[in-house]
């Protein structure tokens, strides 16, 4: 039947009058879902055609009973579409059983919710039936799942590596997650390492985690830092960026522990450097864990294939679809010469612009860029939740005054109590606290965590209309939203857009489970000089370290070679230089191990014997000129070997000189400043090639002191509030001083925004990176002098830089999952800087009520969520 099916379906596409039935159940349908309810707009567009809707529901049923996915995706829209366009309860009936053919019974229970239907006892029985055929067994419940999700979660019992491609919306995720919980359940011992390429995502993924195995507590640790578990608890899940999951496998031991890996977002394997990292990681867990299974996740990739041949594995099963069990509409938006009110809308498919009507607005769109994407948000946006794309962090600033103006105060509890969490936690006068009581928001990849999941979880309750966000939504963070406005395929100052994070970020439109039909709003689409959203084509999967030894091979040559000569090498492009040094840093690392063959005889490495001769012999050369030990190189190699070489010779001249007191960083809780005022200027000088001395480094010099005071506070739990508050203050007076006139509210919101990243940026990404290398090079330094005895004495301050804790109190809070906000306000309140996990768990329990009630609504939740207050806990 299938295979007649798929014959008869692909005549029938053949058919024009089949496309013009289509075309206008399409526009009906869509404009149905535009407006909100009693929105007063006079309306143009195309109607369905007598009996159209008959014949395509006829076509529906033979289309869903193909085996393509084209067919497939055209039947549900139109059982999707005939629903929202009829209220007929036979049209109804026909749409859940064509819903109910296709497996998507997720969707399908999101319809029925809203345009509910009277089933006869045939079509009950039948859609009973199905669905029970699709259900499995979660968390003690039957949960139906799509055919797609069906597929992937009975193979996941296999024990072969699964690549998992699937669009956005397609609940990969979620059932990935529960392979991972049920796994984690059944074993006695069990060890898990879950990759993601962000701290939102780590976020995310660590709370869902500690949510559905809260049964299993006392016997599970979910943790998002990379040490050792001081209770040894048998079952253990690292959460981790790949930055983290190196720095794991290179201070504890986890060889033979690991039974699963997951890598989510696998496409960042052709992130630079940061690709590379993720290799490099992922490749040292197959070598070290050989029965781990290991599982991919992409958003509509090909190529799959490569994730395995770049870190060894021989094969790997893929497991794809393109299809989404919801239905996405990408909408141009055009705006008429001859009136500034009417607002034209097509449906872009990879053939042609399809009319789905005309609106006549009261608003007048003759506006710029900005203003212009504002107003057409508020207009068609008002149907439901909307997410509105920002090239930048400013620019969601300014995008969301924009949709603000001329805003009611809503009368929500929930943004009252993350109003005040933003007054009290960040800053009095951040103007976004004033944005939420109106609705709307912005949200971008540097903000603190709490405050980024206090927004998205009062988006996700339909608190917030608006959200207007960067790109750290593209990956993978999971906020799903009834629209999506777009206006350019470009970000910061005019970059493209990687076509790959375009199509993620479009995906947000409509969620399985939350949504049946998501629209993604392309304003003056016909205008952008790059048109990526007319037609979906799989992205291909990149490798980082093999695109640059391919590309780029004379570059990556030429390194290694100053490296055996102990030469800089002037930076011109610095991403494309920190790309090549990172590629000439693997290589030189993996020759350290004697394993560069393996690196370089991966099948899809396209390098010719003499190349790969070339590489070798320069690296051998390389690493006995630098005398690099290999502690660095395991956890370093992606920075200058040269600039790590020099640094490490004048470590080691301080300590022939004895001179500690500028060498061995301390615990920052005391008065260190001198120590790592001294170490910052260091690590900015050798590795950062900044020049500080003279007259021309005076400034160099106060921004690396404004670097380390700050880094000095962040270390020391200090709280983020004051941090901001001291930015602010300093802004403020240079205002008064310059201009005599007070800081505007945009200066003000510059300032923190700035310190947001001064803190993600620098502080927790860079110095963690280079405060690594600078620990391993002094205890080698250290260790060659014979001073063995201080070598325990050196205090790892990267882990401090990156937790923004120093303490072992502190870090026993982050441990539970705390956000920096939350950890810094409760070690605040206890007065013992040494307690364990558990210590910390008791001190909750003996807490009167009244302590923890003076905190915000948002830390209360968040303790709750952790488990270390009840439930029933009043907030």
């Amino acid at each position: 039947m299938s295979a007649f099916a798929t014959e008869v379906a692909i005549e029938i596409r053949r058919e024009p009058g089949f496309w013009s039935d289509l075309a206008g159940l399409r526009a009906v349908g869509i404009r149905s879902t535009v407006l909100r309810e009693n929105q007063q707009v006079r309306v143009a567009g195309p109607i369905l055609a007598e009996k159209a809707l008959t014949r395509l529901l006829n076509t529906a049923s033979v289309f869903a009973s193909a085996t393509d996915e084209e067919s497939k995706e055209l039947a549900q829209q139109i059982a999707v579409f005939a629903s929202l366009a009829s209220d007929d309860e036979v049209i109804r009936e026909a749409s859940v059983r064509i819903l109910s053919d296709l497996g998507n019974f997720p969707g399908l229970r999101k319809l029925e919710i809203d345009h509910p239907a009277e089933l006869g006892f045939e079509a009950h029985m039948r859609l009973g039936l199905l669905r029970e055929l699709n259900t499995v067994d979660i968390a003690g419940e039957r949960v139906p799942l799509t055919e797609y999700q069906l597929d992937l979660w009975r193979s996941l019992d296999s024990s072969s590596a699964t690549a998992v491609s699937a669009p956005t919306s397609s609940g990969k995720s979620f059932v990935v997650l529960e392979h991972l919980s049920e796994r984690a359940i059944a074993a006695d011992r069990f060890g898990a390492i879950y990759i993601a390429p962000t701290r939102a995502l780590l976020t995310e993924i660590h709370g869902k985690l500690e949510k559905r195995l809260s049964n299993i507590s006392e016997s599970i640790r979910i943790t998002t830092i990379p040490v050792p578990d001081p209770e040894s608890r048998p079952k253990q899940i690292y959460v981790l960026t790949q930055e983290r999951a190196q720095f794991l496998l290179s201070t504890v031991a986890v060889a033979g522990l690991i039974d699963l890996v997951i890598s989510d977002e696998a496409q960042s394997l052709g992130d630079d450097s940061r690709g590379m990292i993720l290799q490099d990681t992922l490749e040292k867990l197959r070598e070290s864990n050989p029965a781990a299974r290991f599982l991919f996740l992409a958003p509509g990739a090909s190529g799959l294939q490569l994730i395995g041949d770049s870190i060894g594995l021989q094969s790997i099963e893929v497991k794809e679809t393109t299809l989404s069990p919801v239905v996405q509409n990408r909408i141009s938006v055009g705006f008429s010469n001859l009136d500034e009110h009417l607002v034209s809308l097509d449906l872009v498919t990879p053939k042609k612009l399809e009319p789905i009507g005309t609106y006549q607005f009261k608003r007048g769109f003759a506006l710029s860029d900005d203003t212009k994407l504002a107003a057409v948000a508020l207009e068609l946006g008002a149907s439901g939740r909307s997410l509105v794309y920002a090239t930048g962090a400013k620019n969601a600033e300014d995008l969301t005054e924009l949709l603000a103006r001329n805003r009611e105060p809503r009368a929500s509890q929930g943004l009252s109590d993350l109003a005040k969490f933003i007054e009290q936690h960040i800053h009095r006068q951040y103007s976004l606290a004033n944005y939420v009581r109106q609705g709307v928001a912005f949200h971008y990849g540097n903000m603190p965590s709490l405050l980024r999941e206090g927004v998205e979880a009062a988006f996700k309750r339909g608190e917030l209309d608006y959200l207007c966000c960067t790109t750290t939504l593209f990956q993978g963070v999971n906020l799903p939203a009834r629209n999506v406005f777009i206006d350019t395929p470009t970000r910061g100052r005019g970059a493209a857009l990687d076509e790959a994070a375009l199509w993620n970020f479009a995906g947000r439109a409509g969620r399985l489970g939350e949504e049946v039909v998501g629209n993604v709003f392309l304003v003056d689409y016909e205008n952008w000089e790059t048109k990526p959203l007319t037609e979906r084509k799989p992205f291909e999967i990149k490798a980082a370290f093999k695109q640059t030894v391919e590309t780029d091979f004379d570059a990556v040559a030429e390194r290694l070679r100053a490296a055996v000569n102990k030469a800089y090498i002037v930076e011109r492009d610095r991403a494309s230089e920190d790309r090549i040094t990172a590629a000439a840093g693997l290589i030189l690392f993996r020759s350290s191990q004697k394993t560069l063959d393996g690196l370089l005889g991966r099948r899809s490495l396209t390098l010719t014997n003499e190349q790969k001769e070339n590489l070798t012999k320069l690296a051998d050369q390389a690493l006995m000129s630098l005398e690099l030990p290999a502690s660095v190189l395991t956890t370093s190699w992606m920075l200058d070997p040269v600039a790590l070489a020099s640094l490490l010779q004048r470590i080691r001249e301080l300590v022939r000189q004895r001179d500690f007191s500028k060498v061995m960083p301390s615990n920052p809780s005391s008065d260190a400043y001198t120590v790592y005022n001294s170490i910052i200027r260091r690590l900015y000088k050798y590795l950062g090639g900044m020049s500080l001395s003279g007259e021309e480094g005076r400034r160099q010099r106060g921004y690396v002191s404004h670097v380390t005071v700050t880094a000095l506070k962040w270390m020391r739990g200090e709280p983020l509030t004051q941090l901001v508050a001291e930015a602010v203050k300093y802004k403020k007076k240079v205002a008064q001083q310059t201009s005599q006139r007070p800081l505007s509210q945009a200066a003000i919101d510059g300032a923190i925004r700035d310190m947001f990243t001064l803190i993600e940026q620098t502080i927790r990404f860079k110095l963690v990176q280079w405060a690594k290398a600078y620990v391993d090079l002094l205890k080698y330094a250290l260790a060659k002098e014979g001073l063995d005895e201080m070598v325990a004495q050196v205090y790892d301050f990267s882990l401090a830089l990156e937790l923004g804790v120093s303490t072992r109190t502190g870090r026993s809070l982050v441990e539970f999952g705390l956000s920096r906000i939350t950890a810094a306000a409760m070690a605040s309140l206890i007065t013992d800087s040494s307690l364990s996990s558990d210590q910390v768990r008791g001190w909750f329990l003996q807490q009167p009520v009244s302590l923890i009630q003076q905190m915000s609504p948002l830390v209360v939740a968040e303790l709750r969520e952790r488990g270390l207050i009840s439930v029933e806990y009043p907030a």
